[in-house]
């Protein structure tokens, strides 16, 4: 039974991951309300580690820094903060993948603009990227119990 309901909480956490990563690239927001989900069953599973703690906590204030220079969204910052605690000492490898993801994402929508910009696409160029997608990607490799 134990099995269940930790396979349940893994569905759990990737549908919340997906709803995130849906509503960041529709809405350009990531919900405080996935968000707090995603946290409780991050806590419920997730044994508690004070390397994990300070990490997700230096996230978080590296978060606020970047959210000043418009660098990075505060719903990014907390996602990562839940997502680097959920991963115990897996957090620098969710780091290190969330960059490359991130990299390759943000490559991604530069070219999608300059196509934009020229009329080879019929959209409009986009100002952000939705970088809680490199996010939540990543977290399903590093996260403990996925």
């Amino acid at each position: 039974m134990a099995s269940n309901s930790y396979f349940l909480l893994q569905i759990i956490t990737v549908v919340l991951l997906l709803a995130i990563a849906f509503s960041d690239v529709s809405q350009r927001k990531v919900p405080n309300k996935f968000l707090l989900l995603l946290l409780i069953v991050c806590a419920t599973v997730t044994p508690f580690s004070l390397h994990s703690l300070i990490a997700g906590i230096t996230i978080v204030v590296f978060g606020i820094v970047a959210f000043h220079y418009r660098w990075l969204g505060a719903g990014d910052s907390k996602l990562l903060a839940v997502c680097a605690y959920a991963s115990l000492e897996q957090w620098y490898w969710l780091l290190l993948k969330t960059a490359l993801l991130g990299g390759v994402l943000s490559v991604a929508y530069w070219l999608f603009n300059y196509f934009a910009l020229r009329g080879v696409i019929a959209a409009k160029p986009q100002t952000t990227v939705p970088y809680a997608v490199a996010i939540c990607i990543a977290a399903t490799t590093t996260i403990h119990y996925m």
